[in-house]
């Protein structure tokens, strides 16, 4: 298994202003929902089947733009800030990473009044999230508790089965087992669905998810990506030199090696952050199902150094992008223009997003999972900002 976690964990410890030596209480926690009556479990109506139809295909880039000024990452124009719809303790362990909405149409990052989901990465638990901000268990990826693991991305099939990756965060033990973990829809106890170490080299850094057809693409931060079948069998569908980690990159902004990280993907292609490098990367997808040549669409330390997850806007074909350790948010054009939608409060190490339509209005959710921020320093937890 993979070590490049341990730091995380780590990193973690040291931020924690808890002092405990004990795993953090695993209790959801919510300061800013008027009540904490856990709803039950949300009733999960089966989202539509993945489909290959989506923005059109950024054009081909044959070497990545420059990476010594964020000359083009100017402000966009936005309705509000983000805001809570739920916040957590950081000091109990509910560092939230991983998000999915439970929705008809939650389909590469998109829902419409659905229930999101959000995963607690050093709990190994995922939980939901009513309208009203209160938040229950949804439930946990094995029995035994969390032991350096990190609960990362967070998908649905199209039955609604729920998809949770789990990362090794150092030598075994690791519990929950690393992997790609199955829950059923209405949630409850999760199984192991596709084993870390049953492909080779082993998925030890399962990260972003993404269904296309019934296939599951896992972003493995190690640098891969991997493709498994309905069965749970996983195979390497990329190991391209441009996936890989390095956290010596971009003047080592990212504290950890942390490659390839959020996924999407439209008709043709597979997009994919590279946390260290500030890179958002096209990947083709042959006749034959297999990887073609990776090209860079953007890659610049000032302006995208932190990308973690993304989501194509089904409106103008443009990815909103998180960035952990810049604490914002930003839209990216196919081109690479880059412009910025929020940055600062109250975002803390900006995770993963999904754009979610309730009523008439469309907003952007994110997980701040505080990582790299302090103690003192931000919450983690569910925000929204409005989007036109």
């Amino acid at each position: 298994m993979s070590t490049i976690l341990g730091s995380a964990l780590l990193l973690f410890a040291c931020n924690d202003n808890s002092g405990a030596s004990t795993p953090p209480k695993t209790d959801a926690s919510v300061t800013e929902a008027s009540t904490m009556d856990a709803p039950s479990a949300p009733a999960m109506d089966a989202p539509s089947a993945p489909t290959m139809e989506g923005a059109a295909d950024a054009p081909e880039i044959d070497a990545p733009l420059a990476q010594d000024a964020q000359t083009d990452a100017k402000p966009e124009a936005a309705t509000a800030a983000p805001a809570f719809l739920t916040k957590l303790d950081k000091s109990q362990g509910q560092l939230t990473e991983g998000l999915w909405e439970v929705s008809p149409s939650a389909v590469k990052g998109i829902g419409t009044n659905g229930t999101p989901l959000l995963g607690y990465a050093v709990l190994g638990k995922i939980i939901a999230v009513a309208g009203d901000g209160g938040a229950t268990d949804f439930g946990v990826a094995g029995d035994a508790g969390a032991l350096t693991t990190f609960t990362l991305g967070i998908t649905t099939d199209a039955t609604g089965n729920v998809y949770v990756g789990v990362a090794a965060g150092g030598a075994p033990p690791n519990a929950p087992a690393p992997g790609i973990w199955k829950f059923p829809p209405t949630g409850g106890a999760g199984s192991l669905f596709s084993p870390a170490g049953a492909v080779t080299p082993a998925m030890a850094f399962a990260n972003g998810l993404d269904f296309i057809g019934t296939d599951l693409f896992v972003a493995d931060s190690e640098g891969r990506i991997y493709k498994i079948n309905a069965a749970g069998t996983a195979a390497v569908w990329s190991s391209d030199p441009l996936l890989a980690a390095d956290k010596a990159a971009c003047g080592g902004m990212v504290p950890l090696s942390i490659g390839a990280n959020g996924i999407v993907h439209d008709t043709n292609n597979v997009y994919v952050t590279n946390t260290n490098f500030g890179r958002l990367i096209k990947i083709p997808i042959a006749m034959d199902g297999s990887a073609g040549t990776p090209v860079v669409i953007k890659e610049d330390c000032a302006a995208l150094v932190g990308a973690d997850g993304l989501v194509i806007d089904p409106t103008n074909g443009t990815f909103i992008v998180a960035l952990n350790v810049q604490n914002s948010l930003v839209r990216v054009t196919q081109t690479g223009a880059v412009t910025v939608l929020a940055s600062g409060p109250p975002l803390a190490s900006p995770a993963s997003v999904l754009i979610d339509t309730t009523g008439n209005q469309r907003r952007l959710l994110v997980t701040n999972s505080t990582f790299f921020t302090a103690a003192d320093a931000g919450s983690p937890g569910l925000l929204a900002l409005p989007i036109p």
